[in-house]
């Protein structure tokens, strides 16, 4: 008989065992979501407005260069007169 309770015993250790580490995981997963939650704010509201910002710089930047020795007339003509 007690092997049998050696055995109940030790399963009971290691329920208790996984019991707590369970509790410690879900702990950590609730962190991990604010943090996640936090992180996703700073995104919206640093990130995203500023690399928006970026873009537009980059653009006008590169089509300044693109068009600035660029003669509109040669290529297009001058309007057909009526």
């Amino acid at each position: 008989m007690s092997e049998k309770e050696t055995y109940v015993d030790e399963a009971k250790r290691r329920i208790a065992h996984l019991s707590y580490k369970n509790e410690q995981l879900e702990v950590r997963v609730r962190q991990l979501e604010y943090d996640n939650a936090e992180l996703q704010k700073w995104v919206n509201d640093t990130c995203v407005p500023r690399m928006v910002e970026m873009n537009e710089e980059l653009m006008n930047r590169y089509n300044q260069k693109r068009y600035r020795n660029h003669n509109f007339r040669k290529d297009y003509g001058r309007p057909a007169r009526r």
